[in-house]
């Protein structure tokens, strides 16, 4: 038996924090105690002073097919009741990539060692986010390895699928903002400066819309690429590439602008609920499962909120109120969290909340490509028009020239 030290808050509306100790023979059991009791697990610990579980984030090197593909091919086999060492070694057999075999192969070996999978999976780089990590020590711990498999599995396909929709929803402003600088850079770089060796050679004085337009073409010619390559390599970069600094200077201006705002609190809050809703139906702790969150979401600034909202749940607060106080979720979300705190249904809450961000934010990014639209289209002509008020000015200077003579 090992005594687990734990803090908890009641199901309902209201209740101070609890805290107590319990002799059991793995924390799941005490967690599955204080559910009876009515009890929301805040924070659970061993007589050792450790958290039931602990994790390392580390640096993701597979990509994200690989990932995607291990956890479901998991999946499918320990539903079929396939022991975890041979299916991992079938997985090794089927493998589509290099990297997913790479992957299965050390699991594998760590298996063979006697790690759990929770420690063979980490020894991958990249395969599993902190989250992902608790959930699978949540699962040998508890017995219920398949169910957080299945939520981990379900977690990453709800990340893909909001990938995929904000991709799609971009590229065809990209394709248009490429298009125009394509245009511009080619009246700037030919139309433009053959126009005025005509006027030169003509003997006709350069008009100062024709001038300014050539100025900035000699300017264009060398400023454009650069640009483009620029926004290629930014397409690359990770949050993580970037110094933290530089990260919270972009992130605070980014929070100045309304629309993409809403995106960053709804993404980040997405992200925060999920998070705690994987981590609490996996059987995990809700403090555990905040400090997972913290560690997944990339915004500065409301990791900064976060850390404040964890330290009061710490000291005792109560967690929809401190998440409320420190301004972490959007109204819905936050909204529906603190009404799953104070009828002890917060799982469905947090479940809600997380399609509730998802559905907000997919209207934001609506709005945003509605005003985009119509943004890089007006900017275009604008550019297009000066142009041609450039060529209109330099021909009658021509025509004066000619009247002349």
């Amino acid at each position: 038996m090992t005594t687990f030290t734990y803090k908890a808050i009641p199901a309902g509306a209201g209740g101070a924090m609890v805290t107590g100790a319990l002799d059991a023979p793995s924390a799941d059991t005490v967690r599955a105690t204080l559910r009876d009791k009515g009890l929301i697990v805040i924070e659970l610990k061993s007589s050792k002073g450790l958290p039931a579980f602990s994790l390392k984030s580390r640096k993701s090197a597979l990509k994200r097919k690989d990932v995607v593909w291990f956890f479901q091919t998991l999946r499918r086999l320990l539903a079929s009741s396939v022991p975890i060492e041979q299916a991992m070694s079938t997985m090794v057999e089927l493998a589509p990539t290099p990297g997913a075999e790479r992957a299965c192969t050390t699991t594998l070996d760590s298996l063979r060692t006697g790690d759990s999978l929770a420690d063979a999976v980490q020894r991958t780089s990249g395969l599993a986010r902190p989250q992902h990590l608790a959930l699978l020590r949540v699962g040998h711990e508890s017995g219920r390895l398949r169910h957080c498999v299945e939520l981990i599995e379900s977690s990453i396909e709800s990340r893909e699928r909001l990938r995929k929709t904000i991709v799609s929803k971009l590229t065809y402003p990209v394709i248009v903002v490429l298009a125009a600088l394509g245009a511009v850079l080619f009246l700037s770089t030919y139309v433009i400066p053959s126009f005025a060796e005509t006027l030169e050679s003509a003997g006709a004085a350069l008009p100062l819309s024709t001038q300014i337009t050539l100025d900035a073409s000699r300017w264009l010619i060398w400023i454009i690429p650069p640009l483009i390559l620029a926004g290629l390599a930014a397409l690359t970069l990770k949050p993580q590439d970037l110094s933290p600094n530089f990260r919270r200077l972009i992130d605070r201006s980014a929070h100045r602008l309304p629309i993409v705002r809403d995106l960053i609190t709804l993404s980040q809050g997405a992200i925060i609920v999920d998070t705690v809703a994987t981590m609490l139906e996996g059987g995990g702790d809700l403090l555990a499962g905040l400090e997972q969150a913290h560690d997944a979401i990339t915004s500065p600034i409301v990791r900064d909120r976060l850390a404040q909202a964890v330290k009061a749940v710490r000291e005792g607060h109560d967690p929809g109120e401190a998440l409320h106080e420190n301004d972490v979720l959007p109204l819905q979300a936050d909204a529906l969290v603190r009404i799953g705190v104070r009828s002890g249904d917060l799982v469905n809450a947090l479940k809600q909340a997380a399609a509730v961000c998802i559905e907000e934010q997919e209207q934001a990014a609506d709005r945003l490509l509605t005003l985009m639209g119509p943004v890089i289209l007006l900017s275009l002509a604008l550019v297009v028009l000066w142009i041609v008020y450039s060529l209109i000015s330099g021909m009658m200077s021509i025509n004066d020239i000619s009247a002349l003579g």
